[in-house]
């Protein structure tokens, strides 16, 4: 489904899995599905569960799931899901499953990098974490002291 709002939040996300366990878009997909997010149908005529719009994994490498003109699956308070390019990436827990800022140095690197280039193209977009709007960890960093000069 179509946005119908403006872009003005780029919002980080985390899988919630502890160190070193990778998670694929398909994966994820399933995940999502089973909880019964909206699904965006790609170009290809297929259904899309996940819901951010990019997944950033273990050695930095990332995949987009959705366009960002594509309306978001990923935070029901304050309409983010219109309003929000959703960044996830995996980690954000410890091996005993309690929050934890797991994120390796190419997530890092790939995370500002593309906190970067988003906030080139909607330069009044105010960057958060999932945990701004939500009582949750995630993304179990403070996504807006990090990125607030990116």
């Amino acid at each position: 489904m179509k946005r119908k709002a403006e872009i003005d939040t780029i919002m980080i996300h985390c899988t919630d899995t502890p160190p070193r366990r990778e998670v694929s878009v398909k994966e994820l997909d399933a995940w999502h599905k089973a909880r019964n997010f909206e699904p965006y149908v790609d170009p290809k005529g297929r259904k899309v569960y996940a819901g951010y719009h990019i997944l950033v994994h273990l050695d930095g490498s990332y995949e987009r799931i959705r366009p960002d003109d594509q309306r978001g699956q990923h935070c029901k308070q304050g309409n983010m899901n219109n309003r929000a390019i959703a960044i996830c990436y995996v980690g954000g827990s410890d091996n005993n499953h309690k929050p934890c800022d797991t994120r390796t140095e190419p997530q890092k690197k790939t995370l500002l990098t593309l906190v970067r280039t988003l906030k080139g193209r909607y330069p009044h977009a105010q960057v958060v974490g999932h945990r701004d709007y939500a009582p949750k960890a995630c993304p179990c960093f403070d996504a807006k002291t990090e990125y607030k000069n990116a």
